[in-house]
């Protein structure tokens, strides 16, 4: 029946019925190309996005296990807040017992039935897996895109066959050319995925309106793409920065910015099983200034500080590469040496020592204050950070109990 209506049509009939079918093919399958990009699009950056968050939190979680810092690790879940996509997250140890979780747990049927994404991240440090987390994201930020992306695309299929059936009738010649451009940029947009790709706008009337809201369709498209990879850039930055700060507050003194005692622990294990290899020394001094507390009660707490960290900048001018200065407390300092064949340790306390006899410029006057040194050597003195420390410690309140402003070797 429908080939003997199109029989009975005339020639311009027919090239009316055929602009506007090719036309309409052409736009429908272009739009049906942009559509499942789109949509592939839209959630594999969703999933990426949550991916990126997981892993950054993830590194940060780590350091929160390590140290058994249930308040952190439930600080950075509680960050998940701010992601209405996220709806539950956990994080147990390596004995899979609980250790934080954030939002309401689901089950395996609610999970299947809301259709919840789930990602599993392992937690690594030292290459040893020491727990793991569990997020699951919805799709409700994927669900708004793609209702106003069909929306959109609703509004573009009639506008375009109500212009292509006007124009078409009006001008069939005229009607054809703007017709297959358009389809032949919208095709290569869907092949190449370029949606920087525009139509020519030079057309007026109707036609040009259409052309328009295609080139308006493919800027949305170009821009929500643009935007989320900015996003997902920006909340990736501002991740690396809080990694960089926590990692910062858990392993530096904040006032004299050394390494505090457990960054200052990990080197001197660290160099301990070094010299074991290698058949090296190392010594650990054991530095307490004399009189500090005077300098508080006399000066003023602002004056002990600066004190605290003029001292830290003293030390480190006495450090190697390979050394190491740290804030273990109060006014308790401890070096780590490396030494070398051709190294004196009792030398080197002298120095340590000599250089704090000019004075220190404190609120613009000179005060001048010593220390006592005690030192305990590897593997002489003991083969561990604990006994190290015990005798390094002990040493130096033998120097105390010499006169103070000098320096003991732990015999």
């Amino acid at each position: 029946m429908i080939s003997k209506m199109i029989l009975q049509l005339s020639i311009a009939q027919k090239t009316v019925c055929l602009i506007v079918l090719v036309s309409m093919l052409s736009i429908m399958i272009t739009i049906a190309g942009l559509s499942i990009n789109q949509f592939q699009s839209s959630q594999i950056d969703m999933k990426r996005e949550v991916i990126t968050l997981s892993n950054v939190i993830a590194k940060n979680m780590t350091a929160a296990i390590v140290f058994k810092d249930s308040f952190a690790a439930q600080e950075l879940l509680d960050a998940l807040k701010y992601q209405p996509m996220i709806e539950y997250a956990k994080v147990e140890n390596s004995e899979h017992s609980l250790v934080v979780t954030y939002g309401t747990a689901h089950t395996l049927a609610s999970i299947e039935k809301e259709g919840l994404l789930q990602f599993n991240v392992p937690l690594m440090f030292d290459d040893k897996k020491i727990g793991h987390m569990m997020i699951l994201a919805n799709n409700i930020e994927y669900d708004k895109k793609i209702k106003v992306y069909l929306s959109v695309v609703m509004s573009v299929i009639f506008i375009s066959l109500v212009f292509s059936v006007l124009l078409s009738i009006w001008v069939q010649r005229r009607f054809a050319t703007p017709i297959i451009h358009l389809a032949k940029i919208a095709n290569e947009i869907a092949e190449s995925g370029n949606y920087h790709l525009r139509a020519q706008s030079k057309f007026k009337g109707e036609i040009g309106q259409l052309i328009s809201v295609f080139n308006g369709m493919l800027n949305k498209i170009d821009g929500r793409e643009q935007e989320l990879e900015a996003l997902v850039l920006h909340r990736t930055q501002e991740l690396e920065l809080l990694n960089q700060q926590l990692a910062n507050q858990a392993y530096h003194d904040s006032l004299t910015k050394l390494p505090n005692r457990s960054l200052f622990e990990d080197r001197l294990k660290q160099s301990i099983a070094h010299a074991a290899r290698e058949g090296t020394q190392v010594a650990l001094m054991f530095i307490d200034l004399d009189n500090f507390k005077e300098v508080n009660d006399t000066w003023g707490h602002a004056a002990g500080d600066a004190l605290l960290c003029q001292v830290a900048r003293r030390l480190e001018s006495q450090c190697r590469k390979m050394d190491s200065v740290a804030r273990i407390g109060g006014d308790e300092f401890t070096l780590l040496l490396i030494l070398e064949e051709d190294d004196d340790i009792s030398e080197i306390s002298r120095r340590i020592i000599d250089i704090f006899q000019v004075p220190f410029d404190i609120l613009d006057k000179p005060l001048l204050i010593t220390m006592s040194i005690g030192v305990a050597i590897y593997p002489i003195h003991g083969y561990d950070y604990d006994v190290l420390k015990t005798k390094s410690d002990e040493a130096m309140y033998q120097a105390k109990r010499l006169g103070r402003n000098q320096f003991c070797i732990h015999q």
